[in-house]
């Protein structure tokens, strides 16, 4: 069963008003607020979050946008959507969607990575750059290229940084 909540947030994140359903979601998942004297809401992987923040808010052409978070943390995973929407110069709002979900109906196998796309993931997450992966696997950058495009899409992330932690939290990175 999935629930709807809404509530706005200001460029830093401050919550400013939310609605029952939002109150009840936050209260339940603490993981989510930050208090510093005001509630700030707070998502992993944080810099998807903020670019989707900066987009909205942009005053000239603002730009929703969809994420979707998958927490594997809990005995129970959960599916979290949140469409970041422009309300106001400044102020965006969060429409969310979640569902605890069983393990059996959600699938949550780690997703068919090649050998090449494997070994160029632990180096990313060794914190190499490009032209290092490109070397240690005697590879061309193009081909680096490809193989972090292909990360980023198997992985549901738009950054390898985001890639990465996504494959930390699958437990798909070699130890």
């Amino acid at each position: 069963m999935a629930d709807r909540a809404y509530f706005d947030l200001d460029v830093e994140r401050r919550i400013i008003s939310r609605n029952g359903v939002a109150t009840q979601f936050l209260n339940m998942n603490l993981q989510y607020v930050r208090a510093d004297g005001a509630e700030f809401f707070h998502v992993n992987p944080a810099q998807s979050f903020t670019d989707a923040l900066r987009a909205t808010c942009d005053r000239f052409r603002p730009v929703s946008t969809i994420l979707i978070l998958i927490s594997y943390e809990e005995a129970k995973p959960s599916v979290l959507q949140l469409n970041v929407l422009p309300l106001l110069p400044g102020l965006v709002r969060i429409v969310l969607f979640w569902m605890r979900a069983n393990i059996e109906m959600l699938d949550i196998s780690a997703p068919e990575l090649s050998v090449r796309e494997r070994a160029a993931l632990n180096l990313f997450a060794a914190g190499l750059r490009r032209d290092r992966v490109a070397h240690e696997l005697n590879i061309s950058l193009p081909t680096v290229d490809m193989h972090s495009r292909n990360l980023r899409r198997k992985l549901w992330a738009r950054t390898t940084p985001e890639a990465v932690e996504i494959a930390g939290n699958m437990q798909i990175l070699q130890t």
